[in-house]
């Protein structure tokens, strides 16, 4: 397959498509880094931000497959952190950040332990209802950092949902049997966290939190206060009326833009890598830093 033209100096990009939010294995999502490379690829992506939950072990990998094999697609080290807030639990996208930095690092394995004592309180709530054998399951899906979403598939693989929607509403979703709270790291430390390795902080999918349009201007400004670099305001499902209304906040809050996919699985029909509506080219965008 052919992906662009090479020459001896290194790659010659025929456009600079691109998408800074995407998922592997290693956390939520469906691919292994290196068949997301390729899938990238196929999609004629040329420069991939890696963002997955609370851990950066797939960079390593996604880079190799990418200089073992010498492919036309620039890597952009990424992760997105969980973070607490005033108004809930809040996810911050890190860009370009030194994925080896000590303090990153140490800070990911609090958030991956907490993450697994989530999802063994999670089970033995699930085991009180009846529904047995989860944990191991899950564990058995999750490649390194374990999810919801894992906690999900396990249900559905074990009989007890018919699919991941009904696993989430009627177990593990907010309105579910079973509720276990989580202690994320304040919202400053986890801005803090990715510029002090380097990385610009944007903060993620901000319309799909379920805040009023007060909250949600009110969580940009701390976010901004908190030293924030950026914010998506391209990603899938989000409609023109609140695109326009990311534009003006934005601007009030003196942010980056971001533009991203969240991919996580191939073949849904509402995403894919690198599909996003496209932005004013006047907007301010952090691919002008980054690529």
């Amino acid at each position: 397959m052919i992906y662009s033209q090479q020459t001896q100096l290194g790659v010659v990009f025929l456009s600079d498509k691109f998408d800074f939010h995407c998922h592997s294995i290693q956390s939520d999502g469906g691919l292994s880094p290196a068949d997301l490379i390729d899938y990238a690829l196929e999609r004629n992506i040329q420069h991939l931000a890696l963002t997955d939950h609370d851990c950066v072990s797939g960079l390593a990998i996604a880079r190799s497959h990418i200089e073992e094999n010498q492919l036309p697609i620039s890597l952009i080290d990424g992760v997105e952190l969980s973070a607490a807030t005033e108004f809930g639990e809040i996810h911050v996208v890190g860009l370009a950040i030194d994925s080896a930095n000590n303090r990153l690092q140490s800070a990911l394995k609090i958030q991956q332990d907490q993450r697994k004592e989530r999802a063994q309180q999670i089970c033995l709530k699930l085991e009180k209802l009846g529904i047995t054998g989860v944990l191991s399951k899950t564990l058995e899906l999750a490649t390194e950092v374990i999810t919801r979403t894992h906690i999900a598939c396990a249900i559905v693989e074990l009989g007890h949902a018919k699919d991941m929607q009904q696993a989430f509403k009627k177990y593990i979703g907010k309105k579910g049997k079973v509720k276990v709270s989580q202690s994320w790291m304040p919202l400053i430390d986890a801005v803090g966290l990715i510029q002090g390795a380097g990385g610009k902080a944007v903060l993620a999918h901000p319309t799909r939190y379920p805040l009023t349009n007060r909250k949600l201007s009110l969580l940009i400004q701390v976010f901004k206060e908190c030293g924030g670099d950026g914010i998506e305001m391209a990603y899938p499902s989000l409609n023109p009326d609140k695109m326009n209304w990311l534009k003006i906040h934005r601007e009030q809050n003196d942010l980056l833009a971001s533009s991203g996919s969240d991919f996580h699985f191939p073949g849904l029909k509402w995403t894919d890598l690198g599909r996003f509506p496209p932005l004013d080219t006047t907007i301010p965008h952090l691919k002008e830093t980054i690529i």
